[in-house]
């Protein structure tokens, strides 16, 4: 099988030893007085050992005719038995094991309302099992206390051990961990423990050479949960943190312990008990039907015992954890067990009344398994798993010590059902037997050192305060003794003198050779730890050696290390320097930017200053200019209305020749106007004749007939004659050449008459190898630019050039022609052009006239003005 990586291996269970004594587990029967003595009762003491249980009357058990059942006890308590009487009889020998070494375990048990917590704890005036066990503990170890915290916990259910100086800083760091806090205001009830009245019985078996520490912790079993109840937990009124529940673990001698429990080390028994209120007030009790206080959990309240043998001179605790004695008392006060239907629980009430019955008949369970086992000789398993209560006294029904329980019984007669089994239970758990505690032996070195040191030296330390002198000097005499002194022979014929001196001397006898054997072992140890302390020698020197070889390795890695860092300190030097002087010259720059920036703003408001100054001389230049506008287009208006009557005058005389027959005959006598059309054109004169001399043979041409001009009957034809203007020059873009036209995207086009006509172009985007180098290269190259002009009107400009070949393969642009072209409105009226009438009929002359006459009145808009510049 394969060892298990990571972890060790588990102990074996210690198994019992041969022909060990057990002594069965006790059990008491305490009788709770009733609250009313008019009650009828079913439980009555028919002496010290035994009670006899009688059905009521009206009962199940009464009308199946079931008779009086006798049940026997260590001891029975009647209703008149005092606390102090009950602690005397049952609780007390537990202490007196406990100082000697031993473990115990008392345990409540009984129906709710039975008196177990009573029982427990009892009322200030009269106390309880608890207070007066820790009151007998602390009256016997009063002077054997030792320091605080010499014994410390390794948190694994043991303790270690440590001297005064370690325990002082131990101390100290605990008071600086742990600030003190203002202590709450005490409830009444509290206030009323303050002034209990302490019980006085002292123990006399403790062993004077020994020294103890008390430690108690305090936790409840609720709904099969583990609580501490001395964990100290800040306390939030608006979000209450729930408390954490604990896990059960098993230590190295296979004992179950809770782990992580808080243990307070008490050195009075007032501290103990004040631990106990404060666990109090944090378990979980709640009001029932059968009781006002009832308890809703199991609380078990450890004392934990620790002693340990003072060294020679008896000054300090002897340094060996392997000769701690650590015990245990266990004091648990049971939940009662109860009916649903008597006490009438719903919601968390019946949940917990269920598992506090689950938990107690578990315990039965436990219980029957190991009488069974005992009685029968059966190995069957303990169900102690099935709950924490019973998992927890695994350790007590297995171990070793006493185990003792109060059946607290409450007589009156409704309880009886209950009663009933509580108290079979008992019975039958008396038939358990536990291995009896064995006695501690002296060891060796308890032997041989001399009895009492430890109140010598307390004696001596006293009288070296009060009266002064050497403490070594008066704990000089020796401290190793072989017994008794001999005892006075006053008649040597006397034979028991003989016997006396005998017994002397055989005691001496055996414990000097205890003496000399635990001599040899020392010197077999001190020989055997000489040998490992000379191979440890040998190895360390290896060590050394080795140490040393490394430590010069070391040595050469630092120096070459040490030259690095003066290198590196060196460049840190230079860097430092640099960035000192960089940090000047930032700063330099920085006071010239403030500079520039405060010229900036300043020539930014003298910008300001001359915009404004510009712009009210804007506004200003704009009304004069306004306003001499205003008076040119007066002028203006005035000439054009001059002009235009002049030109109605001329329209009106040129109407009346028209409308003139015998101007019409004689420009067609002359042959400069067209003749009238005969025959032919008779039907198209038909709607627009007048006959005036009342014949209709003869044609009368008028201005008001539809009449054409046939061009056909015309001996000489007339042409139309072209204008011109001598002063234009046709641009260069109407010829047949072969352009690249450079046009931004954007250009605002204008469908005018004074464009340029270039038939042959390309965009200068689909341009191609071909279309600049090659035969058919364009030979002219065209940039158009749109600008605004002063005015407010866009102006365009055409860049020209001619595309030349470049020696390098290429081709480059000359640039020598601009021409602008302006969008403006005339301001002149538009004038007729001289045209021919051919073609021409007289409603087409009068349309052109009228058009004429309307365009004076409003000269057309979008006409283009031109100018060239030749360079």
């Amino acid at each position: 099988m394969k060892p298990v990586r990571g972890k060790t291996p588990k102990k074996p269970p210690p198994k019992p030893p041969k022909n060990t004594v057990k002594d069965p587990v006790e059990v008491y029967c305490r009788l709770r007085p009733l609250e009313n003595q008019n009650d009828f009762v079913c439980v009555t003491p028919l002496s010290n050992t035994v009670v006899q249980l009688v059905p009521p009357g009206g009962s199940l058990a009464h009308k199946n005719n079931s008779k009086e059942i006798q049940y026997t006890y260590r001891f029975v308590f009647d209703e008149n038995t005092s606390q102090k009487s009950l602690f005397d009889n049952v609780a007390l020998p537990l202490v007196s094991d406990l100082v000697s070494g031993k473990n115990g375990l008392l345990f409540t048990y009984g129906i709710t309302s039975s008196g177990k917590t009573y029982t427990m704890t009892g009322t200030p005036q009269d106390g309880g099992i608890l207070p007066r066990c820790l009151d007998v503990i602390f009256n016997s170890i009063r002077d054997l206390q030792a320091q605080r915290c010499v014994f410390k916990s390794d948190k694994m259910n043991g303790f270690d051990v440590q001297t005064k100086a370690e325990a002082m800083v131990e101390q100290s760091q605990l008071m600086t961990m742990t600030p003190k806090t203002p202590r709450a205001k005490r409830r009444d009830a509290e206030f009323e423990w303050v002034q209990r009245i302490p019980d006085e019985t002292v123990i006399n078996v403790v062993d004077q050479d020994n020294v103890f520490s008390v430690f108690v912790s305090y936790i409840e079993i609720y709904n099969n949960y583990i609580y501490d109840l001395l964990e100290d937990v800040p306390i939030d009124p608006i979000r209450p943190k729930p408390p954490q529940s604990r896990i059960l673990r098993e230590d190295s001698n296979h004992d179950m312990y809770v782990f992580g429990v808080t243990e307070l080390e008490v050195k009075s028994s007032d501290e103990a008990f004040e631990a106990f209120c404060k666990g109090q007030r944090r378990r979980r009790v709640a009001h029932t039907a059968l009781n006002t206080e009832s308890s809703r959990s199991h609380s078990v309240f450890n004392i934990r015992l620790v002693q340990a043998p003072l060294d020679s001179q008896g000054a300090e605790v002897l340094q060996d954890k392997d000769q701690l004695r650590i015990n245990q008392l266990s004091l648990v006060d049971l939940a009662g067990s109860e009916r649903t239907g008597r006490t009438r629980n719903t919601g968390d009430r019946l949940r917990e009344a269920g598992n506090i019955n689950t938990s107690l008949m578990a315990l039965r369970a436990c219980i029957d398994v190991l009488r069974e086992n005992q009685t029968q000789g059966t190995n069957k398993m303990v169900p102690y798993r099935e709950t924490k209560l019973t998992n927890l006294f695994k350790r007590f029904f297995e171990g070793e010590g006493k185990v003792r329980m109060i059946v607290c019984v409450n007589p009156h007669a409704d309880d009886y059902d209950e009663t009933l089994h509580v108290m079979r239970f008992a019975e039958m758990t008396q038939e358990v037997m536990v291995s009896r505690a064995t006695p501690v032996p002296s060891t060796p070195v308890s032997l041989g050192l001399r009895p009492g040191r430890g109140t010598l030296y307390r004696e001596a330390l006293r009288k070296t305060k009060e009266e002064g002198g050497n403490l070594q000097e008066l704990l000089a005499p020796g401290v190793y003794s072989l017994g008794p002194p001999f005892p006075d022979i006053m008649n040597y014929d006397d034979e028991e003198s003989f016997e006396s001196i005998i017994q002397v001397l055989i005691d001496r006898k055996s414990r000097r050779e205890t003496l000399l054997s635990d001599l040899a072992n020392k010197q077999n140890a001190f020989r055997n730890q000489i040998i490992e302390t000379e191979k440890e020698n040998v190895g360390m020197k290896q060590e050394i050696e080795i140490l040393k070889m490394e430590l010069e390795a070391r040595v050469q890695q630092v120096r070459s290390l040490e030259g690095k860092l003066s290198s590196a300190e060196h460049t840190t030097e230079i860097l430092r320097q640099k960035v000192g002087y960089y940090e000047r010259s930032k700063q330099t720059l920085e006071y010239k930017l403030d500079e520039k920036k405060m010229l900036l703003s300043q020539g930014e408001q003298e910008k300001q200053k001359i915009r404004e100054q510009m712009e009210d001389r804007l506004v200003t230049e704009r009304g004069r200019m306004r306003r001499i506008m205003e008076r040119r287009l007066a002028e203006k208006q005035a000439e054009l209305e001059a002009k235009m009557c002049l030109t109605g005058e001329k329209i009106q005389q040129l109407r009346e020749i028209l409308n003139s027959q015998e101007d019409w005959e004689f420009l067609l006598g002359e042959g400069l106007g067209p003749r009238l059309v005969s025959s032919r054109s008779e039907p198209r004169l038909s709607h627009g004749a007048a006959a005036t001399s009342g014949s209709q043979n003869t044609p009368v041409s008028t201005p008001q007939l539809d009449t054409r001009l046939n061009m056909e009957q015309t001996s000489a034809p007339l042409k139309s004659v072209a204008v011109a203007n001598p002063r234009h020059r046709r641009s260069r873009s109407s010829g047949g050449e072969k352009w690249i036209d450079h046009r931004p995207p954007g250009s605002l086009e204008y469908g005018t008459v004074l464009q340029p006509n270039m038939k042959k172009k390309k965009s200068v985007s689909k341009l191609e190898t071909k279309d600049i180098t090659g035969r058919n290269a364009a030979q002219g190259y065209v940039l158009t630019h749109q600008e605004q002009d002063i005015d407010g009107d866009v102006e365009t400009k055409l860049y020209k050039g001619n595309v030349v070949p470049s020696s390098g393969g290429g081709a480059q642009v000359i640039f020598d022609d601009v021409e602008i072209l302006k969008q403006t409105s005339p301001t002149h009226p538009y004038q007729l052009r001289k045209r021919s009438f051919e073609g021409f009929t007289t409603e087409d002359v009068q349309k052109n006239c009228a058009v004429s006459v309307e365009g004076h009145k409003k000269p057309p808009t979008g006409l283009i003005s031109a100018k060239r510049i030749k360079y």
